[in-house]
């Protein structure tokens, strides 16, 4: 008989499952109000994500993997599970950089010129277009 690790991940998306349920040493989410990190013990909370690069470490792994997402929920429950749901999840293989650099650019220009209606799309075009090329630049230093 196999026992769960007391500290476990999954990472899903409406369209696709990323991790679930591997062993865990550690995951940095990037949280509504800035970066959380999440060790084993962590207390139990449900917070809201926003856009950014997500980095987690399983077990028996000597890197951490980079994942841009855009919005979302993550959940520490007490025994031990990290459940995240993300709106979207790339890894730097599914990131076309020169793709994400000129979306930023075109996000980057709209926004200085957009009325305040459009100023949060266009905020947001540009945080994930951000979180993208940090997931792939970071992710090609390692």
């Amino acid at each position: 008989m196999t026992t769960k690790a007391s500290f476990q991940l999954t990472l899903v998306t409406p369209t696709k499952k990323i991790v679930e349920q591997a062993p865990l040493l550690e995951v940095f989410v990037p949280a509504f109000k800035g970066e959380l990190e999440i060790l084993p013990g962590h207390a139990p909370l449900v917070t809201t994500l926003s856009v950014g690069v997500l980095k987690y470490k399983l077990e028996g792994w000597t890197e951490t993997r980079k994942v841009a997402i855009s919005w979302g929920y993550c959940e520490v429950t007490a025994d031990g599970q990290v459940n995240i749901l993300a709106e979207t999840a790339e890894g730097a293989e599914d990131i076309d950089l020169k793709r994400a650099e000129a979306s930023r650019a075109d996000a980057l220009t709209r926004l200085a010129s957009v009325t305040y209606d459009e100023f949060e799309k266009y905020e947001r075009k540009f945080k994930r277009a951000e979180a993208r090329i940090n997931t792939v630049k970071s992710d090609a230093t390692h």
